[in-house]
This record gives C-alpha cells, structure tokens and sequence, in this order.
C-alpha cells in the first residue's frame, strides 16, 4: 500500500505539470454548472416559445452528468498511464514493487475512487429532478466503474498518447445505454444491457434495487476484467 501511495504521489507532481490535465480536474463541477443553469434555461425558452417543456429529460440530464463526472478522472489517469509508457517509465516500474496491480491501484484505483465521491458530490448539488441519496450512490458507483473500465479500454488499445486522446473521443459511445433506454421501450431497450449506462438509465427511471444495481455493477467488472487482462499482457 505504501508504493501505491508513494506512487500516486508521483502522479500529482506530473499532473501538475501538465497544463491539459489540470484543466480536467474542475470539469465535473463546471459541467454541473452548466447543466444547472443552462437546461433549465432552455427549457424556459422553449416552453414560452414552442410549448414544448423539457423537465421529462431531466431525469436524462441527470444521468448524463453522473456518466461525464467521474469520465474525466479517467481521462487524466489514462493521459497519465499512456505518457508514462511513451516515455518508458511503466517498464521501470515493472522491475520495482510498485508493478503489475499496486501500479493501476496508483493510477486508476486511488483516482477513481476520488472520483467517485466528486461525482456524488456533483450530482447532489446540481441534479434537475429531486434525485434520492440512493439512486445518486448507486448511479456513482457504477459510472465510477464504468470510468474504470473506458481508462482501460484506452490504455489497452491505444499505442501512444496521440493515439489514446483519438480513442477518448469515442467515450461517448458509452452513454448510449443511458441515453436509448429513454427513447426505446423495454423489453426492446434490453439490447443495450452490456453497456453499463443501461442500467444507470434504469436506476434513474425505476428507482434503486437489487436485480438492476448489481447487473450495472457486474456488466462494469466484466469490462474491466477484460481491458486489465489486455493491459497487463501488453506491458509485461
């Protein structure tokens, strides 16, 4: 645990020094921001103009902001895992004992799970439809998850940095589960369930319980299973 901390420590200092990673760390609260003030507005717009009020995609807002809160914590993580590969320094740290998982504890684990409280925090405090403490801790915890397993994907598959910030722009695609399960109706919608969103989606709709908080969190385990298993073979 004491290289894991040690490690993330380093971390910091080479955040720090990167003014693009830096800018990501007051995003999830900007972006809180802007979903507060900005969706309530149009609604306002288009209720007085076109009669067409859009509090029945507050629900939709919501679970949008609890996707992207933790998404950029993972974006700094991987950014931070793909330049230390370009310069060669995850090989250094394979022949110390911070290899192998104490090194992803370091780089995903730790910020994942600060993550994971921002975005309780971001959503509490700028969520649109009256939210209930449960289905925001719910919700967090499988989007923090669903982080997890998108900063994988990236370092897994991406070659270098260039390659890893071309992959970051298709994280988007995650938020299709969430976003087709308020257009389409079940059991149709269920075609999407292998993505995690899916079931942040019916948390949203239908409330917390068992059946739907532990598929989202296993459909997550999967994920990361996979991308950590394609990871660790690459670097060793």
């Amino acid at each position: 645990m004491k290289h894991t901390v040690k490690l993330f420590q380093i971390g910091l200092k080479q955040i720090s020094k990167d003014g693009m990673l830096i800018v990501l760390i007051p995003a999830p609260f900007l972006a809180g921001i802007f979903f507060k003030l900005a969706i309530p507005f149009f609604n306002t717009v288009l209720t007085s103009e076109f009669s067409f009020p859009l509090t029945a995609w507050y629900g939709l807002a919501d679970g949008m902001l609890i996707c992207l809160a933790p998404l950029f914590t993972a974006m700094i993580s991987a950014f931070l895992l793909l330049e230390e590969r370009d310069e060669g320094l995850n090989a250094f740290y394979q022949i110390t004992p911070a290899e192998g998982y104490s090194y992803l504890a370091a780089r995903i684990g730790l910020p994942m799970t600060g993550a994971f409280i921002i975005t309780i925090l971001v959503a509490a405090a700028f969520n649109l439809s009256s939210l209930s403490f449960g289905v925001i801790l719910s919700s967090s915890l499988i989007s923090s998850f669903t982080s997890i397993f998108l900063a994988m994907m990236i370092v897994s598959v991406a070659g270098n940095r260039v390659e890893g910030l071309a992959l970051s722009k298709l994280m988007g695609i995650s938020f299709l589960g969430l976003i087709l399960i308020w257009f389409i109706p079940a059991p149709y919608s269920y075609f999407m369930a292998f993505l995690p969103s899916f079931w942040i989606g019916k948390i949203l709709m239908d409330g917390v319980n068992v059946f739907t908080f532990a598929f989202g969190v296993i459909s997550c385990f999967l994920w990361i299973a996979f991308f950590t298993r394609k990871f660790l073979k690459r670097v060793q």
